[in-house]
């Protein structure tokens, strides 16, 4: 359904009307029944919510998702090792990083090394060519159904969210670490890490992190979404029909993805569900790939300056406060994000149009007489595309 003041459902562009080759001349059989040939008429789905996108692609099967989430692993599995072959002679250049991850005594992330934080990333980024691959490799047109249900990423749905997720993230931190505080007042009186300002610190280091956070968490983050809140809820959505399999089910694989302790994992948790929910709710990644790229900036940006005395991701992020304030964050933007849904009016539904098999009943053959088959029934001539 579209939501009171939305748009209409989105429609694609109608394909001309396909008809059957002209009609055969019949040779005259023996007396019984001839079934004419089979045609195909273009009708038009229900509207289909966002988790519901994947059974409007053309020769929809139930197994089609399934192979799609397949193909997406092993096109991600090939690319995998591209990015490993290709990143050998620039990890050769620091031996003591690789012999570190290989034993465990390292960080895969540190921003004091600038190739983890390049490997980290780009080795998550090239989740996005793996779908769409997958998707362009089984017929599923368009591949633009993976970012809404306009059948594109909606530029200004994005930059809008983008503002309301940025002022989100600041009343979370603050939050948090108001809450922090009240919960433990002599935090106050603990000395503060001076991990950015002693001599081993690299700062030439920190600042190429930071150029590579800058130009590729937006990257890494979209990824995370297309897979998590995209992929995953809209295989799960065109198996079972109510949209909290594919909010609930995604959000927890999301967090135990994560190496963070419990507090941190539940935040993660959070993130996911109001992602998740809000993907639905929109009919689109926009209100995830927004919050999710704000708050990765932030925690990078934090952990690159050693801002909680760590440059490296370790599981500790925080204590019960932290997750309270999170939560605060979060319920600020989803009552934002409606706001801007609703007065902008995006469709959060869509139609298309698949071609089914008409039913023609056998008729009876008088020998003595010409058959001529039935022709296909017209294609509907509904309205353009609106959005």
């Amino acid at each position: 359904m579209t939501s009171i003041g939305s748009e209409p459902p989105e429609r694609p562009e109608l394909p001309a009307p396909q008809q059957p080759a002209s009609a055969p001349q019949l040779p005259a059989p023996e007396w019984g029944w001839v079934r004419p040939p089979m045609a195909l008429q273009t009708v038009e789905t229900e509207p289909l919510e966002y988790h519901r996108l994947l059974r409007g692609v053309a020769n929809y099967r139930w197994w089609k998702p399934l192979l799609l989430l397949l193909l997406s692993a092993v096109y991600f599995g090939i690319f995998t090792v591209v990015i490993s072959i290709a990143f050998i002679p620039i990890l050769m250049t620091d031996p003591s990083y690789l012999e570190g991850v290989v034993s465990g005594e390292g960080d895969v992330l540190d921003t004091q090394v600038p190739v983890s934080v390049l490997l980290s990333l780009v080795s998550i980024i090239i989740m996005i060519p793996s779908v769409i691959l997958a998707m362009l490799t089984l017929g599923m047109r368009p591949t633009g159904r993976i970012w809404s249900v306009a059948g594109r990423l909606r530029g200004g749905m994005l930059g809008r969210l983008s503002l309301v997720a940025l002022l989100a993230v600041i009343v979370m931190n603050i939050a948090g670490i108001a809450i922090e505080i009240a919960m433990n007042p002599a935090s106050l009186s603990e000395p503060v890490s001076a991990t950015n300002s002693s001599a081993d610190f690299d700062w030439i280091a920190a600042w190429t992190s930071l150029i590579i956070i800058v130009l590729l968490v937006p990257l890494q983050a979209t990824a995370e979404e297309v897979v998590f809140r995209g992929l995953f809820m809209q295989v799960l959505g065109s198996w079972l029909k109510s949209p909290w399999f594919g909010i609930i089910i995604p959000s927890v694989g999301f967090a135990l993805a994560h190496i963070y302790d419990i507090w941190g994992l539940l935040s993660v948790g959070a993130l996911g569900l109001v992602a998740g929910w809000l993907t639905w709710r929109t009919g689109g990644l926009e209100a995830a790939i927004a919050i999710h790229i704000v708050n990765n900036l932030i925690a990078f940006g934090f952990m690159t300056f050693a801002v909680g005395g760590e440059t490296a991701q370790v599981e500790a992020t925080g204590g019960p406060g932290s997750f309270i304030g999170s939560l605060v964050g979060y319920a600020l933007f989803i009552w934002l994000v409606l706001r801007t849904f609703r007065k902008h009016g995006y469709g959060r539904s869509r139609i298309d149009l698949i071609q089914v098999p008409v039913t023609v009943p056998a008729v009876p053959v008088d020998p003595t007489v010409e058959y001529q088959a039935p022709q296909a029934p017209q294609a509907p001539q509904g309205p353009q595309q609106h959005g």
